[in-house]
């Protein structure tokens, strides 16, 4: 992760779930451009100088439904799957609140206080002042439901905009003091801006209860439609590219669209780094054929070692293929000598082989070239080490002095 945001030639967004990233490499970038650090969960204890307002990205019915989805995906657990029911009526109503509080200037906390009152017809009139005829009137045909499967519904969609509950993460995406969105002074995080520049984004999240996933993950989609948006308008390739380092890509950025993009990022000048715990992590949040199709479209494949899942080890070892040989052998008789050839093969790596991989090696499979075993690169061994030891001895918080114990008080039930 950090040679590669080190050597970005463009921007940079980078994801993970701890401040290492962050504090190696800060330092470096924002001598280049200016950096934003994204921390509602207060992962390396950044104070919200700055805020994104996740409803300047819904400009439509459209958009407003892809955010909807972000924060679907993100509060589910990992490994469940959604009602057939609740889940897409939930999603409906959400879609309709994001574009109702998008449309009448509101903060998006004021879409949690729509779906908590249920009966609130605010959002009604919103989208009928704006003639969006079908929300609204999809709207109304909920609130008229029985109490009952009412209930169901807006305490799935509840359960989806639960991180809105938190006061750290409102603090990131929403007008601070309860004021207005155009009153709050704070500088505004800008994707279309950000898409212009050389500048750097650090998106920190934890997975698990409490998850800050379905904005983490809307904040990085909305800053790459805007890359993709920049480089459609400078003839369909941006003229430096962006690196998307996206650490922990299954807990953070719990990104359902992408495989349908990741094959097309590329050409446009968005590369995407994705790095993954395991093959099933990547399973569980996208399915066997999405997670196939991101591993097809990927120019570069790079094993690490460390996994134990037996089947993505025997995929991996068919892909890396078998070592052909000939095997010569000469024998002797009273007739004279005869000289025979036999072809062999032998397995290069086998599953047990890939298992025990050894640390500091990785294999290598990049589009057009045949399997490498390579030796990795720390960035403590090349050329990097100097500028990111500086960087975390700036930023990365210092261990306190333990405290010298006290003598323990005596005590007065105990004679000496």
């Amino acid at each position: 992760m950090i040679p590669a945001i080190l050597d970005a030639p463009g921007a940079v967004v980078s994801t993970s779930n701890k401040r290492d990233v962050v504090d190696g490499t800060r330092g470096v970038r924002e001598t280049t451009a200016p950096v934003w650090v994204f921390d509602p969960q207060k992962i390396a204890q950044e104070e919200p100088d700055w805020w994104w307002n996740p409803l300047s990205y819904v400009t439509d019915e459209e958009k407003a439904y892809k955010l909807t989805q972000h924060f679907s995906v993100g509060s589910r657990v990992p490994g469940s799957k959604p009602d057939a029911y609740f889940d897409p009526k939930a999603e409906d109503i959400l879609s309709s609140y994001f574009l109702a509080a998008a449309l009448g200037g509101l903060p998006i906390t004021q879409v949690y206080l729509w779906v908590t009152e249920q009966v609130n017809r605010e959002p009604i009139n919103i989208l009928k002042t704006h003639d969006y005829e079908l929300q609204y009137k999809g709207l109304e045909s909920t609130l008229e439901l029985a109490d009952k499967q009412r209930d169901g519904i807006f305490g799935t969609a509840e359960k989806m905009i639960q991180c809105l509950k938190s006061r750290n993460t409102l603090r990131w995406v929403a007008p601070t003091g309860g004021a207005s969105v155009v009153t709050d002074r704070r500088r505004q995080f800008d994707p279309h801006a950000f898409a212009g520049s050389r500048e750097t984004i650090y998106i920190l999240s934890k997975e698990g209860a409490g998850s800050a996933a379905p904005l983490t993950t809307a904040l990085t989609v909305a800053i790459a439609e805007a890359m993709e948006e920049r480089a459609e308008r400078s003839g369909g390739r941006l003229p430096k590219p962006t690196l998307f380092a996206l650490d922990e890509l299954a807990n953070v950025v719990r990104w359902a669209g992408l495989p349908d993009q990741f094959s097309h990022y590329g050409s446009k000048g968005l590369i995407v780094m994705g790095i993954l715990q395991s093959w099933s992590q990547g399973v569980e949040l996208w399915g066997e054929a999405n997670m196939r199709k991101i591993w097809s479209a990927a120019n570069v494949k790079v094993y690490g070692g460390g996994v134990a899942e037996e089947g993505f080890l025997r995929a991996l070892s068919d892909l890396i293929g078998d070592y052909s040989y000939i095997n010569i052998s000469i024998s002797s008789g009273k007739s004279g000598a005869s000289r025979s050839r036999q072809e062999g093969k032998e397995r290069i790596f086998d599953v047990s082989n890939l298992a025990e991989l050894d640390r500091g090696r990785a294999v290598v499979l990049a589009s057009g070239a045949p399997a490498t075993l390579v030796r990795t690169m720390p960035w403590y061994t090349g050329p990097h080490k100097d500028p990111v030891e500086a960087s975390i001895r700036k930023y990365s918080p210092q261990p306190e002095e333990e405290p010298v114990p006290a003598a323990p008080a005596a005590n007065p039930w105990i004679t000496t």
